[in-house]
């Protein structure tokens, strides 16, 4: 397997676009409600600005972006942990690395649906938010450091992933370990 699997998409600096996009737009909107306070129309863009890029995009980043591949020296994936890596993964997608995961380093696997894996970002607890038209499923790896969740909802190329495709990730680890 010389390419091996990947799946969801990697950060790029479509939020940080859309971003900067958002808040022109919105002074852009600003002024022509005051056009005689540039201060205020600048400001008010900043801050729309800001409030995009810093606190909607880290939020729902790991949803959109959590590419992954597994081939055969590993997993390689990009860690999205806490609000400080998201937020520089938006401001810097470029420089992000990946965290290389050997299969020696992996003690167990499991691949879970949505409605099976218990939601630990909500108080609460519960089931992950699943789409109504398609299973969403995801690998979960326990290392010796550290459990990891990888999102198996779409291929590397947008498009979603079927059955054959958690199949041969399977296999894949399963033949590594």
């Amino acid at each position: 397997m010389e390419k091996g699997l990947s799946f969801a998409r990697k950060i790029n600096f479509e939020p940080l676009l859309i971003s900067i996009f958002f808040g022109i737009v919105v002074a852009t909107i600003s002024y022509a409600i005051f056009p005689n306070y540039p201060l205020v129309w600048i400001a008010v863009g900043i801050l729309a600005f800001a409030v995009e890029s810093l606190l909607v995009y880290p939020k729902y980043l790991s949803n959109y972006y959590g590419y992954w591949k597994a081939d055969d020296s590993g997993i390689h994936y990009y860690d999205y942990g806490t609000w400080n890596k998201k937020v520089q993964a938006i401001f810097s997608p470029l420089s992000r690395k990946t965290i290389d995961v050997p299969y020696s380093a992996i003690k167990t696997f499991v691949i879970v649906d949505g409605q099976t894996i218990m939601n630990t970002q909500n108080t609460r607890g519960g089931a992950f938010n699943r789409p109504l038209t398609r299973k969403v499923q995801y690998l979960i790896v326990q290392t010796h450091e550290r459990e990891v969740k990888l999102s198996c909802a779409w291929s590397s190329a947008g498009t979603p992933t079927t059955a054959t495709d958690i199949k041969n990730v399977v296999e894949l680890i399963n033949s590594k370990i």
